[in-house]
């Protein structure tokens, strides 16, 4: 398992990505304190974007206040922000 930490408005916040999720090869993965509340991880988004841009690269993932996971891939030489609900995995 790959465990990291990443330090946001002065709170390190930690969690633990598992193996199936190491394959995309995140740089990073943003959490908040609140993470836990919603049934989607944050390495799930990853895959639920992932798969809804075939070809794709997980460039970010971040959990927004309003619930929502904003996740950023590469597609060849563009960059584009995929929304992964938090609560139903919905992409919108």
């Amino acid at each position: 398992m790959l465990v990291f930490g990443v330090l946001m408005s002065g709170v390190l916040a930690c969690g633990v990505v598992p193996a199936s999720a190491q394959s995309l090869h995140l740089p990073m993965i943003q959490l908040v304190e609140d993470v836990g509340q919603f049934p989607i991880a944050p390495s799930e988004a990853a895959v639920i974007a992932k798969d809804s841009v075939p070809g794709s690269k997980v460039l970010n993932v971040k959990l927004l206040p309003s619930g929502v996971y904003a996740v950023t891939l590469k597609v060849g030489g563009s960059v584009t922000r995929v929304m992964v609900d938090a609560t139903s995995g919905a992409v919108t």
